[in-house]
């Protein structure tokens, strides 16, 4: 999988561009998303416009990210479609995650 890592404004933005994010694609996500921590001033952001479906071990692998943030470090969600939405919301994650309508707004608010 081919994931996009892009700096913007002080945010490093990961966005997987595919619709499934499933166990098979676990680990490239964690490999991604930890490079990008490491890369990051701290303020790593998800992108998932592209994405239709999560399972749970890719929330698995996005709750150990934000368990692992360096301190003052910050993960946030934009984009999030419906279904995922309702899966952030049936785990309680969306009281956890900062989610974002837009790429643009978690920026702005991440800045």
């Amino acid at each position: 999988m081919t994931m996009k890592v892009i700096h913007l404004d002080g945010v490093t933005v990961v966005v997987p561009g595919v619709p499934r994010l499933d166990a098979s694609r676990a680990e490239d996500l964690r490999s991604t998303l930890q490079s990008a921590m490491t890369a990051s001033c701290g303020s790593l952001l998800l992108d998932l416009q592209s994405v239709e479906l999560v399972d749970s071990t890719i929330l698995g692998v996005v709750v150990g990210i934000f368990r692992n943030l360096p301190k003052g470090g910050r993960l946030a969600l934009c984009a999030v479609g419906e279904n995922v939405g309702s899966l952030l919301h049936l785990t309680n994650l969306d009281k956890i995650f900062s989610l974002y309508s837009t790429r643009e707004e978690a920026i702005s608010a991440m800045r």
